[in-house]
């Protein structure tokens, strides 16, 4: 056994199976750092403790992160595939490539999790148990779909999970666009029927929906129900319509695929992707990627083909790549997507002829755009480094600083109080390290108090050695949104925790933009083109941004919670009930008191004082 093997690593490399499977790697703390998927268990992860010379620097340096590694063994390579894409979904690890934002076309989501499906449009697709029909580049197609859906497979519109007691059915029951499920008008069998339909059709099944349908009308016909019969019948020629039009478009216009190419450049890397329909450019889209570094192109394909496409049942039969995956990995990669287009998808190179000229075109602009970002974020690089080196001078600090956090109070009149970190890495966002806090020990209007239970809780953290979310690693300089006042309450927390001397602390005043130090009274005032001003700057309004987020989502809890914490006998189980079956304070409010007694199980006199509390004018 190799030599660069750590002694903590031997027997676990030893023990490892030549099967199919997905190997976790994890860092000292416990946390998943990078999750990968292999043929040959055995062969792939021992080949990360070869020879550091031929290793990449991205390896390496994960490679020396590395304290323990478990394996979980799978029947084939796209069993791999799949068990890798959710778990770096759910993990999130720091060394694997991932998409770095999330643009995307929309999806249609049938929200099959419930027992009467509905659709939705949604922006991104997950691996959740929900279908999802996409991505749709011509909006245009997509509305027609749900007109369509709407007229012939009338599934409800609601966005309710639960139906309560003695609920009415709305407008779109009454005038046919829904079977209400609401009042009972339809089984689940009946709706499952519908939902079946609705799935073929967006999956462009439309001929096995004709069969159904005029199988249904023929039945219909002999139970001398003719106004359905005459109904389906109407469905059955708007279908077969589209049938022949999507004939035409496959045979004349030559088909549906995406034109998929990457570029990359050190840690960066870009995809780009063309939309071809009917033979036609409609749409494209790139996408920027995170980790791209020491990743073959090949691979960096591979992830993207997963992540974006993984979810989405509405695929072209087509993507041509600039650079194709291993061969076992592309057969996986098929056998994937295959399953989730309900039909064949074939991923391929072009060689020669129109797909290959428009390929170099899809190559030519990941290029352009790979090259515009390394631009900008050397420009934003740049920036940064002045004004980190300006700081330093500034501020006296031993060496140029590298982990800058910012601190921010949010609250209304003192209610759903939060705190917010932000923090930036050698001067730009790193929005992975950031944290909230809920603030627990303040009551009322006191962002003095809030301020040094948010600093005491993540120093204590420092000094317990967590090391989740990197709170075991320290500023070189902390930043409060503050003036004088804020800065004199952190530094009583910075002595307490016994911190002084290794910490640098300085606010800065948002109506002047004045900078204060602990040591000096007179505050220091930079011109508004000071690089290291506008470090700051972008550093607290960052801190600000997260904290008044966070506020929002915590007040839009609070609030409903704290109406219902006004009425003597709903305790927090009652309240959960409630909101479960009814939806919303406003779904509690318009409930009658017979229905928030047996839907809350609550006693009539709670009921009836819980009902005229939500109603004061009555």
């Amino acid at each position: 056994m190799s030599t660069h093997i750590p002694s903590h690593l031997r027997q676990t490399l030893q023990d490892l199976p030549e099967l199919p499977g997905v190997y976790i790697m994890k860092d000292s703390g416990g946390q998943v750092i990078y999750v990968g998927k292999a043929q040959s268990l055995k062969n792939r992860v021992r080949s990360y403790f070869q020879s550091p010379e031929t290793l990449t620097p991205k390896t390496a340096v994960l490679v020396g992160k590395v304290a323990g590694i478990e394996i979980v063994v799978v029947d084939s390579p796209r069993d791999a595939l799949i068990l890798e894409s959710n778990l770096i979904k759910e993990h999130r690890p720091r060394y694997n490539v991932v998409l770095r934002d999330d643009k995307h076309y929309p999806y249609l989501m049938l929200t099959m999790r419930e027992d009467f499906p509905h659709l939705l449009v949604v922006r991104r697709a997950k691996a959740d148990g929900n279908f999802y029909f996409g991505p749709y580049v011509n909006v245009g197609e997509m509305r027609s779909a749900q007109k369509l859906i709407e007229e012939i497979f009338p599934l409800r519109s609601c966005n309710q999970r639960e139906f309560r007691p003695g609920q009415r059915a709305c407008l779109n029951a009454h005038i046919g666009r829904c079977p209400a499920p609401c009042e009972k008008r339809v089984t689940k069998e009946e709706y499952a029927s519908l939902v079946d339909e609705t799935v073929m059709f967006l999956q462009g099944r439309t001929k096995e929906v004709v069969q159904r349908l005029r199988k249904a009308m023929q039945a219909a016909a002999a139970q001398l129900n003719f106004e359905e019969a005459a109904r389906l019948r109407e469905h059955i020629k708007i279908l077969g319509e589209l049938q022949e039009q999507q004939q035409l478009d496959k045979s004349a216009r030559g088909g549906n695929r995406d034109f998929v190419a990457v570029a990359a450049q050190g840690e960066e890397a870009v995809v780009q992707i063309f939309f071809v329909r009917q033979g036609k450019v409609v749409g494209r889209e790139h996408f920027l990627l995170q980790n791209a570094g020491g990743e073959e192109p090949p691979q960096i394909v591979s992830r993207f083909l997963t992540d974006y496409y993984g979810a989405a049942q509405r695929l072209p039969g087509e993507i041509c790549l600039n650079h194709l995956p291993a061969e076992t990995e592309k057969e996986g990669l098929e056998q994937f997507l295959s399953a989730q287009r309900g039909g064949k998808l074939v991923i391929m190179q072009p060689q020669r002829g129109d797909k290959l000229r428009l390929l170099r075109l899809v190559e030519k602009n990941a290029r352009l755009v790979l090259e515009q970002f390394l631009q900008s974020s050397a420009n934003q690089a740049q920036k940064a480094a002045q004004g980190l080196e300006e700081l330093r001078l500034l501020l006296s600090l031993p060496r140029t600083p590298q982990r800058l956090e910012c601190y921010d109070i949010s609250h209304i009149q003192g209610a759903c109080t939060v705190g917010s970190m932000a923090v930036f890495q050698n001067g730009l966002p790193s929005p992975k390290d950031y944290r909230r806090f809920r603030v627990k020990t303040v009551e009322g209007v006191d962002d003095f108090a809030s301020l040094r239970e948010v600093l005491g809780r993540r120093f204590r953290a420092f000094l317990r050695g967590e090391n989740k979310g990197g709170l075991g690693e320290m500023a070189d300089l902390l930043v409060i949104d503050g003036g004088k006042g804020q800065l004199s309450s952190v530094m009583e927390v910075v002595r307490e925790q016994g911190l002084a001397e290794g910490i640098k602390v300085i606010s800065l005043a948002k109506q002047f933009e004045w900078i204060f130090l602990p040591e000096t009274g007179e505050p220091l005032v930079l011109p508004k083109n000071s690089p290291a001003l506008q470090l700051l700057q972008r550093l607290r309004d960052e801190a600000h941004r997260f904290a008044l987020a966070y506020h929002r989502q915590v007040r839009g809890k609070g609030q409903t919670a704290s109406v219902l914490e006004e009425v003597r006998g709903v305790g927090p189980k009652k309240r959960e009930r409630l909101l479960r079956i009814f939806g919303s304070l406003a779904g509690i409010k318009a409930a009658s008191v017979e229905e928030l007694r047996q839907a809350g199980g609550l006693d009539l006199p709670t009921a009836e004082a819980l009902y005229k509390h939500l109603h004061p004018e009555s």
